[in-house]
């Protein structure tokens, strides 16, 4: 049971200063808000989440420079915030700026 990847379009809600951990890799926070239409059970059914993400290494920076409001495609992993909390963070590995029309 190794498969964990998350694919999202998601609105950034809120951006963290970009940090540097202890061991001196980049690392920001985010809040990210999805909202889409989705098909279940032959229906159409809104589904909507928000989420806290995290990046680290050279995508935390660029990450760091987007603004409120900016819409982007996502590519990550789920884990828990900590070793003491369930609550799940997406960890962001990879993202696209999407273009708004």
């Amino acid at each position: 049971m190794d498969r964990n990847q998350l694919l999202l379009d998601a609105e950034v809600l809120d951006v963290g200063d970009v940090r540097s951990t202890p061991g001196g890799i980049a690392t920001v926070a985010l809040r990210l808000r999805h909202v889409s239409e989705q098909v279940e059970a032959g229906g159409a059914r809104t589904a909507e989440v928000t989420i806290d993400a995290s990046a680290f290494g050279a995508v935390a920076p660029k990450l760091g420079a987007l603004g409120k409001g900016q819409r982007i495609a996502v590519k990550g992993f789920l884990t828990k915030r900590s070793a003491r909390s369930d609550i799940p963070v997406l960890h962001i590995n990879e993202f696209k700026i999407i273009e708004t029309r």
